[in-house]
């Protein structure tokens, strides 16, 4: 979908996000809130995800006043393959120089990974237009994943290729091997003005992970360390949920997924292990993927209305629920000791502190995380520990 520009002032920076609204999505939220946070119009290019991702169009109310033109590229919706990599940024590229050919030269270029290709474009749109200021963040390291595992798809020879290879090894780096994630790691790395990490254990991390220590201090020289933007307090009512809470109890929220490395196992136990008069007083309501399966947990069963299970709902319910709770509970993932510190900030702690309502953090010690300004926290895996945070909030 394109949509023309109007009366109003034309856009002067591109957005370049793979994953962008109405699609729901964290890399798209956040994206739509730097857009936000910088206040200025923008021109925005994402890759059509309907496939893969549902569609919350009151996420358009995050950014939508600043949006001149929208184009949702029909390029194949794969999150690593060099070939639909390459089709979106060729067709990204066609729409962005017919924006500009229409409307006047972009200044300045933001792109955003998670995913790949975001950076893709965004450093072939850099190249033909050398005069452009170009800011790239990351959301969480690319070429390695949470367990600290390589990750790899395969760069396949073409003219795509063969430009950026070309491009960097004129600006004295390589790019080195043929791994999708480790090059959208070292364009931006080699070509940004600026890059953006949203903690400084991230950046850190990310730095030694590169494989020149040259390009190492190149980047770090460019790197600006910036949170997930936080809402204004307005757009935590502009949907009210009609969620009901048993008025007799104290609820905690927890909204996101879970992994190997990230699950609800300590909740779990910390409440098995509460006197039942104390559990009684507590309901812990998890909003997440999968929720029937979750649902289905002997465990979970087995704590009847303590612990109730929910299909994720559209952000701007998510934001209202914030604030109708009595703490909202947010876990670090658990870092593998060949990663070092752990990289990894929840993006859902800058949801929480716009709501005011006291948050919960399951922290890794050395983590981001733990640095958070939290109402209680416990450490991960310690099940003594969350079973006292519960008895607090319950207010035994």
């Amino acid at each position: 979908m394109t949509t023309p520009s109007d009366a109003r002032s034309a856009a002067r920076t591109l957005v370049a996000s793979y994953c962008f609204p109405p699609y729901s999505d964290t890399a798209a939220v956040v994206a739509a809130k730097r857009v936000r946070q910088r206040g200025e119009p923008v021109d925005v290019i994402y890759n059509a995800m309907d496939n893969v991702r549902h569609q919350d169009p009151s996420l358009l109310g995050l950014c939508g006043d600043l949006v001149r033109n929208f184009a949702a590229i029909p390029s194949p919706t794969h999150f690593s393959s060099w070939s639909s990599v390459t089709a979106f940024t060729r067709m990204g590229m066609d729409r962005a120089l017919a924006w500009e050919q229409r409307q006047g030269p972009y200044e300045r270029l933001y792109s955003r990974a998670h995913f790949s290709a975001s950076h893709v474009l965004a450093g072939t749109f850099a190249l033909a237009r050398p005069g452009v200021r170009w800011t790239a963040e990351f959301s969480d390291p690319l070429s390695h994943d949470v367990l600290g595992r390589v990750r790899r798809a395969d760069v396949t020879y073409n003219a795509l290729s063969a430009q950026l290879r070309r491009a960097v090894a004129e600006r004295g780096f390589e790019l080195a091997g043929d791994n999708v994630f480790e090059w959208a790691e070292v364009i931006p790395f080699v070509l940004a003005d600026e890059l953006l990490f949203t903690n400084p254990n991230q950046r850190d991390v990310m730095l030694e992970l590169c494989r020149d220590p040259e390009l190492a201090v190149h980047a770090e020289r460019k790197a600006t360390v910036s949170a997930h933007p936080t809402l204004p307090r307005e757009y935590y009512h502009r949907l009210e949920s009609g969620y009901a809470l048993n008025e007799s109890r104290r609820h905690i929220g927890y909204f996101g997924n879970f992994y190997a490395n990230r699950s609800m196992e300590t909740v779990v136990e910390a409440m098995k292990a509460l006197p039942p008069a104390v559990r009684r007083r507590l309901a812990v309501h998890v909003f997440t993927g999968k929720a029937d399966q979750m649902a289905q947990d002997p465990d979970i069963v087995a704590l009847g209305d303590s612990i109730v299970v929910r299909p994720y709902v559209h952000f701007l319910e998510f934001l209202n629920l914030c604030t109708k709770m009595d703490c909202l509970l947010v876990n670090d993932a658990t870092t593998p000791a060949e990663v070092g510190i752990n990289p990894f900030l929840p993006s859902k702690i800058s949801d929480y502190k716009g709501s005011g309502t006291p948050s919960w953090g399951i922290v890794e010690p050395g983590s981001r995380l733990e640095l958070e300004s939290l109402t209680y926290r416990s450490p991960v895996g310690h099940v003594s520990a969350a079973a006292q945070v519960l008895a607090q909030v319950a207010g035994a």
